[in-house]
């Protein structure tokens, strides 16, 4: 039987998000397909399978990035589904540990991935956002729509920049990831 689950997690929330699809996998509830903020289970044997997530540096149909899914495919994983950038990857409980990075400097880059595209997002909807409050300010609209503008115009502002700030705090906290890592690093070699 299958389950549809809603959820939502934040970019920089992979590592809660894999913990949830790893409990859920423990409890018998096996991924079957993803979608923005849905997931699709389907009852199975409990811990049968270790999940995984990446940030691809291109679209999964990219021609490196279906290489590089081919490549973990032949370690025994299977991708389970994708969402844009991300890659959703199971690999049998049994066959052993599952990790996506075989060094520091490969989970570095994708985190590097992830704090990027929250740099592209920052001032985007900082601009988004300040423009639809400079229009609202300023009585853009025509004639008896002027007021529902302004209204729209705040309303799109506010949650822009709201997305702008909360870009800054996902991008802060990939930020302290990335020089944790970069010390360890540096510690090893």
């Amino acid at each position: 039987m299958k389950y549809v689950k809603h959820k939502i997690f934040t970019i920089g929330a992979f590592e809660q998000e894999e913990k949830w699809l790893n409990e859920m996998a423990a409890k018998g509830m096996l991924l079957t397909d993803v979608g923005f903020c849905r997931y699709v289970f389907e009852e199975g044997t409990p811990g049968k399978y270790i999940y995984r997530l990446e940030m691809l540096e291109n679209t999964p149909t990219h021609p490196e990035s279906v290489a590089y899914i081919k490549f973990v495919e032949e370690t025994g994983a299977e991708q389970v589904g994708s969402i844009m950038r991300w890659v959703y990857f199971r690999k049998k409980a049994v066959d052993g540990p599952f990790d996506l990075y075989s060094d520091l400097g490969s989970k570095l880059k994708h985190y590097r991935r992830i704090h990027a595209i929250c740099n592209i997002m920052i001032p985007l909807e900082l601009l988004i956002g300040a423009i639809n409050m400079s229009v609202a300010i300023m009585g853009g609209g025509v004639g008896g729509f002027r007021e529902i503008s302004s209204q729209v115009n705040i309303s799109v502002g506010l949650l822009c920049l709201g997305l702008g700030i909360w870009f800054i705090c996902i991008s802060s906290s990939i930020y302290k990831k990335i020089k944790v890592l970069k010390k360890e690093s540096a510690i090893r070699e």
